[in-house]
């Protein structure tokens, strides 16, 4: 079992893979596409995303990576990537920052966003 399958528990179903400085890049440039879910704890937006950003991991598992960086524990990512606000989505494209966006949304607006750049015309 390599390190994503270990961290996203994939056994049970694919989830959302939580970072650290230490794993960040390596798992940047696991994949192709990566969206970072920026959060924090005690956060009520943070929270109203969970289920959405869960339900899309599952969704594209296999194509996009979903990675999970709490700013408070996590701070030189967030500091790295200018995040001063969450909940905040950075999307990667072959390891290079492709476009934000900062805030909640509807989950038909994410998968809007994400379809933007992973699907070709």
């Amino acid at each position: 079992m390599g390190l994503i399958d270990r961290l996203s528990g994939r056994s049970k179903g694919a989830k959302p893979i939580p970072v650290t400085k230490d794993n960040f890049n390596d798992l940047l440039s696991s994949s192709k596409y990566v969206i970072v879910d920026f959060w924090g704890k005690n956060c009520p937006p943070c929270d109203a995303m969970h289920p959405i950003v869960g339900k899309l991991t599952r969704e594209y598992e296999g194509e996009i990576l979903f990675l999970k960086v709490n700013v408070s524990h996590q701070p030189e990512i967030a500091e790295r990537y200018r995040v001063k606000s969450v909940p905040a989505f950075l999307l990667f494209e072959n390891g290079r920052l492709r476009d934000r966006r900062v805030g909640t949304m509807q989950y038909d607006v994410f998968k809007r966003w994400i379809e933007k750049f992973t699907r070709s015309d």
